[in-house]
C-alpha cells in the first residue's frame, strides 16, 4: 500500500507548495492534517498533485477544507499538476470546476505574483 508522503517549499515570501505524493484517502488523511491543514499558510498556497496516485472521498473534503478555510482567511489555494486518474475522480464528482488549477507549477506560481 502506498502512503501519503508531503514535501514542503517556499516559492517566495507568501507562496508555499507542498508536493503530495501517493495516495490521500482516509488512513493517510491524519498526515495531511497535521502538515497541510493544520499548519499557518501563507497568502497563497499551491497543491503539486503531480505524483498523487490515487485520491478517495475523504482526500477530496480534505482538499475542499484547505480551499474553505484558506478562502474565509482571503487567502488562495491553486492546485496544479494533477494527473488524468485524479483529475476524473474529482471530475466524476463534479468537483474539479470550484478550483484554480494549472497544468505546471511555474504557471501557478506565476498567477500568485500577478496578485
Amino acid at each position: 500500500m502506498d502512503s501519503l508522503k508531503i514535501l514542503e517549499q517556499e516559492a517566495g515570501s507568501e507562496i508555499k507548495v507542498y508536493l503530495i505524493s501517493g495516495r490521500l484517502d482516509e488512513s493517510t488523511f491524519p498526515l495531511f492534517k497535521e502538515k497541510v491543514l493544520d499548519v499557518s499558510h501563507a497568502s497563497n498556497t499551491v497543491l503539486n498533485l503531480s505524483d498523487l496516485k490515487y485520491v478517495s472521498s475523504s482526500g477530496i473534503r480534505a482538499i475542499f477544507e484547505l480551499k474553505n478555510r484558506l478562502t474565509s482567511e482571503g487567502k488562495k489555494l491553486l492546485l496544479t499538476e494533477a494527473g488524468e486518474k485524479v483529475i476524473q475522480i474529482f471530475n466524476l464528482l463534479g468537483l474539479w470546476k470550484p478550483f484554480a488549477h494549472f497544468e505546471k507549477e511555474e504557471d501557478a506560481i506565476a498567477a500568485c505574483l500577478k496578485n
